[in-house]
């Protein structure tokens, strides 16, 4: 039920925030906005003040904003009907769209301009017209004379249509969206260092390496325990935090890292090479203790019973000296009884364990995720406004860099298209860790919905059909081309966005639940240490 409540929280946030965008762009630009929705489906609640009908609907996962005028120049409208004209004893009102004239549907601008020639050369023919209205559709036999007193427009021609505007003020409309999904960590997170932020208390500590990976790329350029690390291609850091922003925001790139070792500064080149994930392991870092942080459903570790915080000190009499100590023998015996001697409190005793084999190689887990000791940072309201603004940027210059680095990845071959199909996450796990989110504090939660947001504005303005970058490419041909792209193309184009679209997320949800047996804290682990970073 957590997972639930918090899910539709985080949605509900990031929908109202990019809906309200292209709310308030439009309004500022005189567009006539006709519907505000959070959801689609079914309404569930909603009311009219003023031109707009606002509404909450039954499906969460999305929203929208309806404009006159907005996409395929399809719908006519009676702006106007004069008090005692023909046309209100005729039964028209301000408002009406019209659907049909004698059968023939108004799909067109030019359909509507053939009609409007008819209805002027023949004034007393009787024509049959059906228009909707309040959602219901209404038949009025009139004539052309009897449509005095009224002033009827295509949505293209509607002086307040979206169609009418200039470019550049549709452009803003449109862009309007995602720009406000960027702008929401600029506003949550002051407060979320005002409520107070809970941290892994590493990243407050001096980049001195603890420990360094057998094989890994750290310990093959020369890295040594010990070793205090100064800079990274020529930027200073001082302290691990900066060191993970730095190796994130530079992947695939041969980089000079300097360290003091015992007073003399050397200058080690490594190459910073990305994990599928995105994320980029060198194989140093602090020294990790062998100590459970989580235990992931349905897996040998929860079979065994074993608890977030139980220490691992031996493995068949082995004794464990760090985490890597222990992933090593776990990882070379997949499908292997295991022996672990485990600390709980002040107690003392065995476990038995099989790890399951995983992935490509077949190396064994038993799925637990690192402990991390965490310390909590508050600040005043001035701190926590300039904190605030500052994590806001370092998280979307990270969370930017760390996406378009996949992207080129996946562009040149460096990621197969399958392992990169298999990062897509759908609503099934955006639910499971705004739920464990939640359950570790609303500050954590706030923290989550910022990382969401920024994603949802860059994925938006891809340019696919049916997103906010879609109609950013629609707009940029109008401008180029001097016209705007025909009825024909822009629903052509719209089918093919949206075939991508569901493809995208049945591919994406089809993974939530492959993930949800095994994968899913593991993946909330790696989330959560990037909006925490």
């Amino acid at each position: 039920m957590t997972a639930i409540i918090a899910f539709i929280f985080v949605i509900g946030v990031l929908v109202f925030i990019h809906e309200l965008g292209h709310f308030l762009v439009a309004k500022w630009s005189g567009v006539r906005v006709e519907k505000f929705s959070l959801g689609f489906g079914k309404k569930l609640f909603g009311f009219t003040r003023g031109e707009t009908e606002y509404l909450i609907c039954l499906l969460p996962l999305g929203g929208y904003v309806k404009m006159y005028g907005e996409g395929v120049e399809g719908n006519f409208i009676v702006d106007k009907v004069e008090p005692g004209s023909n046309a209100e004893r005729t039964g028209f009102k301000s408002g009406d769209r019209i659907i049909s004239i004698d059968g023939l549907e108004l799909k067109s601008f030019e359909r509507w301009k053939q009609l409007e020639a008819v209805l002027e050369n023949e004034p007393l023919r009787e024509f049959e017209f059906v228009i909707e209205r309040d959602g219901k559709n209404i038949e009025i036999t009139s004539t052309a004379q009897d449509l005095e007193g009224s002033d009827n427009y295509s949505e293209k021609e509607y002086p307040r249509g979206f169609s009418n505007q200039s470019i550049i003020n549709r452009l803003l409309i449109v862009v309007a969206g995602p720009f406000m999904n960027f702008l929401l960590p600029f506003i949550l997170l002051p407060v979320v260092f005002m409520i107070g932020i809970s941290v892994p208390a590493y990243l407050e500590r001096s980049p001195v390496i603890g420990q360094i990976a057998n094989g890994s790329p750290a310990a093959e350029a020369g890295f040594l325990v010990g070793d205090t690390i100064l800079e990274i291609e020529g930027k200073e850091v001082s302290d691990w935090r900066d060191v993970n922003i730095e190796l994130q925001i530079n992947p695939d790139v041969l980089l000079d890292i300097k360290v003091d070792r015992g007073g003399e500064t050397i200058a080690i080149p490594i190459k910073a090479t990305a994990t599928p994930e995105g994320l980029v392991a060198l194989g140093f870092g602090e020294p990790v203790l062998a100590k459970v942080g989580g235990v992931m459903d349905g897996t040998p570790a929860d079979n065994a019973e074993l608890e977030k915080g139980d220490k691992i000190l031996e493995i068949n009499g082995q004794p464990i000296a760090d985490w890597n100590e222990m992933a090593s023998v776990i990882q070379k015996n997949a499908n292997k009884e295991l022996t672990m001697l485990i600390e709980r409190g002040e107690s003392v005793f065995d476990i038995q364990i099989t790890p399951e084999p995983l992935g490509e190689n077949g190396a064994g887990a038993i799925g637990i995720q690192v402990y991390t000791d965490e310390i909590i940072k508050k600040y005043g309201f001035f701190e926590s406004i300039y904190n605030g603004v500052k994590e806001a940027a370092n998280m979307i210059i990270e969370i930017v860099a760390l996406l378009f680095g996949f992207l080129y990845k996946l562009v040149t071959g460096k990621i197969a298209l399958g392992a990169a199909g298999k990062s897509l996450a759908g609503p099934i796990l955006i639910a499971k860790i705004s739920g464990a989110a939640a359950e570790a504090g609303f500050a954590q939660l706030l923290q989550f919905t910022c990382f969401i947001s920024i994603n949802l504005a860059i994925i938006n303005l891809f340019p696919i059909p049916m997103l906010d970058g879609g109609h950013v490419v629609y707009l940029t041909i109008e401008a180029i081309k001097r016209k705007p792209l025909s009825q024909r193309s822009l629903e052509i184009s719209q089918r093919i966005g949206l075939t991508v679209l569901i493809f995208i997320m049945f591919f994406a949800i089809y993974n939530d639940i492959s993930r949800v047996k095994g994968d899913i804290v593991n993946s909330l682990s790696k989330v959560v240490n990037i909006f925490k970073q």
